[in-house]
């Protein structure tokens, strides 16, 4: 909302308010200034504004006027999904419409706008992908005589080439797809698994095998495997995700190639590769049963390691031709979890969970242990940060030990008193075991912050209030700051790395610890993403872009 001037009368002015509008049914790109008199016929429009009004009296200290009113990726093309031909009325002249997906906005939300108002570079991938013939016809694996080890790199889009472990795991990878070995590549986290999977599609597809392939990943991942194929391939990747009206979409515009008559023809796929996640693997999706999938890649793959999952059963409903599993997490936990990923992979070869424990279930004699390698060789790689990036610089670690606030010590000893009695008896008993646990919670919350336990936030703001002005901008993020010792140290830190031009990535194992810190880097307007195992917040694939500042995680 602003105030101008507007000339009633010749030398006569009077302030009027105008607000920055978003149409129904139209992009961003379309947003504009309008005065009350020109949204008068929108019949709900006073309680729309009266809306808006309250909400912007509840965020005046948190955010800055001249902050940008909505995400400018929202006016920032994706895809363009279709074209259409028309005539203007007024002169007759032709006119080029494309239905356009707008950056960080789910499919549905997808606008008609004139080629004028839409990037030439995005119309002419759309007219590449459209040009391509239907493929009908399924080419076969070739057969294992014909693999050839890469001696090198080759360099992919944009100029990209592998490091040299990175190209010894797509070999790995490509050996096992040509003698039809289904494969878990258990490379530790950071040495670049997604791109070693995307590799090796882009050599299958090299080879004649083009798709349809499956990526099924956690949600605040699924864009980075869409970033990185774009990166390194020029693969036509489609991500299958979000509601039923944009999950439509996918299938009009972008799943199937269509006739002459513009029918869809099953069987012909637009796409190369399908990005989706777990959870759409679990809704029961008949068109993603529909296809014969030449390759999944599974990422995050220990999540299979229940053998009694629905995801394993809605897995097992799909056509796989080939399958690889991503996994950064190592495989020490139980024989039956072990056998549960075995048993997905290869279930010819891995039948009977019985005889598997009956070989393997203690792993007591160092017979069954060499057994077990050997049988896992062929199947599993893994590799170590320490063994392959010799150039890596030692980890440094520093622990900083940091003193309770007034707040906090005050909480932490009307904890330990209230339940000293059980304190005092300690765990001998079972009776007293979850009385001590709850107690232990309490404080490890205290430690955290103090706004964790239920009831202290109401307590802290009043007694702050004696002592600090209420009505001052910071009222609330002084509480907030103050009454915690670690988000006193981080209050001095955060300022400090930025200016050093630093990204800082935080850890906690509390859901509602990010919500403070998030409360937090709101009121300190710093620039934020956030990823916990619920939700992404403002979109994950922008952690590394310029002028992000913060990354909290659980």
């Amino acid at each position: 909302m602003r105030l101008t001037r507007k000339e009633v009368s010749p030398g006569q002015y009077v302030n009027v308010e105008e607000f920055f509008v978003k149409y129904k049914n139209y992009s961003y790109l379309h947003c504009e200034w309008a005065t009350l008199e020109q949204l008068e016929r929108d019949k709900r429009i006073h309680q729309k504004l009266k809306r808006f009004k309250t909400k912007q009296a509840q965020m005046r200290h948190i955010f800055q006027e001249d902050e940008e009113p909505f995400n400018p990726d929202y006016v920032e093309v994706d895809r363009i999904l279709d074209e259409s031909n028309s005539v203007d009325k007024e002169n007759g002249e032709p006119l080029i419409y494309y239905l356009v997906k707008w950056c960080s906005l789910p499919y549905e939300d997808a606008t008609w706008e004139l080629k004028e108002d839409v990037d030439e570079a995005k119309v002419a991938e759309f007219k590449k992908i459209q040009s391509r013939q239907p493929r009908l016809k399924r080419t076969p694996r070739p057969p294992a005589s014909a693999w050839k080890k890469l001696e090198q790199s080759r360099e992919y889009r944009s100029g990209n080439t592998l490091r040299e472990y990175q190209l010894e795991g797509v070999n790995w990878l490509l050996f096992n797809w040509y003698n039809r070995q289904n494969c878990i590549l258990a490379d530790e986290m950071g040495l670049g698994k997604t791109i070693q999977s995307i590799a090796l599609l882009s050599e299958v597809f090299t080879a004649g095998v083009q798709g349809p392939f499956l990526i099924i990943a956690p949600l605040s991942t699924i864009t980075n495997w869409e970033r990185e194929f774009t990166t390194w391939t020029e693969m036509n990747a489609i991500v299958y995700h979000g509601s039923l009206a944009s999950r439509q979409m996918i299938q009009q515009y972008e799943m199937y190639c269509k006739d002459d008559k513009d029918h869809l023809i099953p069987g012909a796929y637009k796409f190369d590769a399908l990005i989706t996640t777990f959870e759409m693997v679990l809704s029961d999706c008949p068109e993603l049963r529909e296809i014969y999938w030449r390759c999944v890649i599974i990422d995050e793959a220990h999540r299979l390691k229940n053998r009694n999952c629905k995801l394993l059963d809605s897995l097992k409903m799909l056509n796989l031709e080939h399958k690889v599993l991503l996994t950064g997490t190592p495989l020490q936990n139980t024989v039956e979890e072990l056998f549960s990923l075995l048993h997905f992979l290869e279930p010819a070869q891995f039948p009977s969970e019985t005889e598997f424990l009956r070989d393997f279930g203690d792993l007591k004699t160092e017979e069954q242990v060499q057994k077990l390698q050997a049988i896992l060789k062929p199947m599993m790689l893994r590799r170590l940060k320490e063994d392959v990036e010799k150039n890596l610089a030692p980890k440094q670690e520093t622990i900083i030990e940091v003193e309770l606030t007034d707040v906090q010590k005050k909480y932490y000893r009307a904890i330990l008193e209230r339940n000293f009695s059980f304190l005092s008896m300690g765990a001998n008993q079972n009776s007293n075991v979850p009385n001590l646990l709850n107690t232990m919670m309490e404080l490890r919350k205290c430690c955290n912050h103090p706004y964790l336990i239920t009831g202290a936030e109401e307590k802290i703001v009043m007694e702050l209030r004696e002592v600090y002005d209420p009505s001052a901008p910071d009222f609330h993020l002084q509480a907030l700051v103050r009454s915690a010792g670690k988000l006193v140290l981080l209050d001095k830190l955060l300022p400090r790395l930025k200016a050093g031009g630093h990204k800082v990535l935080i850890f906690s194992q509390m859901v509602r610890c990010l919500d403070i810190l998030e409360d937090y880097l709101i009121h300190k307007r710093y620039l934020y993403e956030r990823i916990d195992v619920s939700r992404t917040r403002t979109g994950s694939s922008s952690c590394s872009a310029p002028g992000r500042e913060g990354w909290a995680s659980t």
